[in-house]
């Protein structure tokens, strides 16, 4: 019973010795206005904390998970001019506050490796809870799809990571409302972030 005991403590050991675990994520912040004939009609703010915790299989495949948290912030009759319905589907108000908690588990697939540069897709889906100031319901939200990315090792164990584009399926509801939107693009949907290895 000791030898399998120990046996099994030092497998457990190797594994872990042998085991990259990384951490990082991505912060952002974004705000702009509308003006129409030098009136500003609106602001609005945007940001966002995604942490992240990953463990890479081979060298092929990581798995990882994000946890964070998105806050929008915007007032003025341009939500109502140019934005009668926001993402969720729900009429714009003058004043928008929004928080979404967002939990983001994906697997990542690494496909090219050129020096310091590999080339990678992440598969995987998200669900965010939003609260919506003015809003008696909150709303749920799902993503499924493919982001596509690349990463550049500034060391063994510090990458910097940028997601560029996104090919996926996403629904909303809140309360009796519901959303649909299949989207496609590389224009769009771009971040940046760092990972530090283990």
């Amino acid at each position: 019973m000791k030898k399998m005991i120990l046996t099994a403590l030092v497998a457990v050991a190797s594994l872990a010795a042998n085991a990259q675990v990384w951490v990082g994520g991505e912060v952002g912040f974004s705000s702009g206005k509308t003006t129409i004939d030098g009136n500003k009609q609106g602001t609005g703010a945007n940001f966002n904390f995604l942490p992240e915790i990953g463990y890479t299989l081979n060298d092929k495949f990581d798995i990882a998970l994000g946890i964070g948290f998105t806050h929008f912030n915007g007032n003025g009759d341009a939500y109502l001019d140019f934005n009668s319905k926001d993402s969720y589907g729900i009429d714009a108000i003058p004043y928008v506050n929004k928080n979404a908690f967002i939990l983001n588990p994906y697997v990542r697939y690494k496909f090219v490796k050129s020096g310091d540069f590999t080339f990678f897709v992440d598969g995987g889906f998200a669900y965010k809870y939003v609260h919506i100031s003015g809003v008696e319901d909150n709303g749920n939200a799902w993503e499924l799809g493919f982001k596509p990315g690349i990463s550049y090792g500034i060391s063994d164990k510090v990458s910097l990571v940028a997601h560029v584009g996104k090919l996926g399926y996403d629904f909303g509801k809140v309360g009796d409302v519901k959303t649909n939107e299949f989207s496609i693009g590389l224009a769009n949907n771009i971040s940046f972030g760092a990972y530090v290895s283990f």
